[in-house]
């Protein structure tokens, strides 16, 4: 006689890879769905924020030449303008018309040639800039506009340089770009990866269960001769496998638009950085495996736990929600950590453990320590978890409530 795990795991697979729907719901449309989501945001926001062909028109009253030709390589179209004209430059701003009007004062070159640091009494020239922070154009040449100033404050009295240009413009940051890359995907793909994975998991956990309860199918199941620790264990392996197949696209298609998300939103095209796989080894993505693999075994008998106890899909998926938000809070927390050395005993904390070791992977700074301890904590909860399952499936009024 075959095992009666084979034997619901046959079942449950079958039911899953024959249905055509569901197979593409679980498996192909999130991956599909979340790539081509991120990709066109990516686009959309590199296009917003980082085109340079776009000129912004700016008026101005008593520019001096040397700050006019700084702007000007900038992207600016400056209008010199008389002072009385500032209200009417003003509204033009406020509907878009105009994206800066800057004001400087009659003297201010004299002033900025008469200017002595020791006399605290002086009064200092005030520019005047207005612009129109609702405008993404007008925010923009505003931010400009503001650098540029700063740089030229900085020229007037110029004691000393701070990390003086040459010919290597990132000379003074010592972190490689796969350092820097990984940084900024160990605070973000965490999150997102884990979030992924519950949403599979919750998404075909809840109705294994609870919809053979509410259709009574699981009654035609529980008094076949099969040990009912064998049914919970072939329930969770066939869950487990289609959960992972499902968490295996949402993070394909996530990190396939990563970059062009990411790029848009830190401006790596212009400094040269880029993300790419191949900062990390066959290792890492082994580590990444087992932790994924170790923590969905933990979601789908958290899940199953839920659904086992729930009269129907619909108070199954209610009781959900709970941990969903426990869970998207433990993978938040450790985006703020303030140190990279974690106390040990955190390791054992569900959820949060798997955030912080894959942010170490991702940062390309892995402890293996970690990542060996968080996956038999989440493999040890999980048996935990299914010998409560057993209890359960055991207890008729569990099982048989209506």
């Amino acid at each position: 006689m075959k095992s009666g795990v084979f034997i619901v795991l046959k079942k449950e697979l079958a039911r899953f890879f024959t249905d055509k729907r569901l197979l593409f719901t679980t498996v192909i449309m999130p991956g599909l769905l979340i790539y081509l989501v991120y990709t066109v945001m990516g686009y959309s926001m590199g296009a917003l924020l980082n085109d340079k062909t776009e000129s912004f028109k700016m008026a101005a009253v008593n520019m001096p030449q040397s700050i006019s030709s700084v702007l000007l390589q900038n992207s600016f179209d400056i209008e010199n303008t008389e002072a009385s004209a500032a209200e009417s430059i003003k509204s033009a701003i406020r509907d878009g018309d105009y994206a800066l009007l800057i004001i400087f004062p009659d003297d201010f070159e004299q002033s900025l040639a008469a200017f002595d640091s020791a006399d605290t009494e002086r009064a200092v020239p005030n520019v005047e800039i207005y612009y129109n922070s609702a405008e993404i154009n007008s925010a923009q040449g505003y931010s400009v506009v503001m650098s540029v100033l700063d740089g030229y404050e900085s020229s007037i009295s110029n004691a000393f340089d701070v990390n003086a240009p040459s010919g290597d413009e990132n000379a003074y940051d010592l972190a490689t770009d796969a350092e820097a890359a990984g940084s900024m995907l160990s605070m973000i793909l965490p999150m997102l990866l884990i979030t992924l994975l519950f949403s599979s998991c919750s998404a075909i956990a809840t109705e294994s269960i609870a919809g053979e309860k509410e259709r009574g199918t699981i009654a035609a199941m529980l008094i076949a001769p099969v040990p009912r620790s064998q049914i919970i264990l072939g329930k969770i392996i066939a869950l487990s496998v289609m959960a992972l197949l499902g968490g295996l696209s949402s993070f394909l298609g996530t990190f396939l638009s990563f970059p062009t998300l990411m790029s848009s939103m830190s401006g790596m095209e212009d400094s040269g950085m880029e993300i790419s796989a191949d900062v990390y080894t066959a290792s890492d993505y082994l580590c990444l495996m087992l932790l994924i693999l170790s923590t969905v075994l933990l979601l789908i008998t958290l899940i199953s736990l839920i659904s086992t106890a729930s009269k129907s899909v619909k108070e199954a998926g209610a009781m959900v929600t709970p941990l969903m938000i426990v869970v998207m809070l433990m993978s938040v927390m450790s985006m703020f950590r303030e140190s990279e050395d974690e106390a040990f005993y955190t390791n054992f904390i569900p959820i949060y453990n798997t955030s912080q070791a894959m942010s170490g992977i991702f940062s390309i700074k892995a402890d293996m320590t970690s990542i060996l301890t968080t996956a038999a904590a989440n493999i040890l909860l999980a048996f935990i978890g299914i010998f409560v399952l057993t209890k359960l499936f055991d207890d008729e009024r569990v099982m048989f409530q209506s």
